[in-house]
């Protein structure tokens, strides 16, 4: 599906959806779907952190994303977050970065 057609047609990123099809309708619709993507915004949150950005829930339909530089951009999905990030660190999203990984297994500040 084209980007414009997509707009319109209100069908969620396959990034929003169940990974198993027949959860999908659950998913997609109610509470059920606002607490996966509240978690989802967390775990994303987590990771961002790392590069020196944030992310937060716009209208449950985009994510407002943030940088400590004062950057903002509102992406529509998962895989702009990480083109945008990638921007504004000036160097790669690398899930598997022991630099990262270290990060993300250190205790909370407090």
């Amino acid at each position: 599906m084209c980007g414009f057609c997509a707009v319109f047609a209100d069908i969620p990123h396959w990034t929003e959806t169940a990974s198993d099809a027949g959860d999908h309708a659950e998913v997609t619709d109610g509470h059920a779907w606002q607490l996966a993507r509240q978690r989802r915004v967390r775990l994303i949150d987590a990771v961002l952190a790392h590069y020196g950005c944030r992310v937060d829930d716009w209208m449950s339909t985009q994510y407002l994303l943030s940088s400590q530089r004062g950057r903002t951009d509102i992406v529509d999905h998962l895989p702009q977050i990480w083109r945008v990030v990638e921007d504004i660190a000036q160097r790669p999203v690398d899930p598997l970065d022991p630099e990262l990984l270290r990060f993300l297994r250190a205790p909370p500040a407090t």
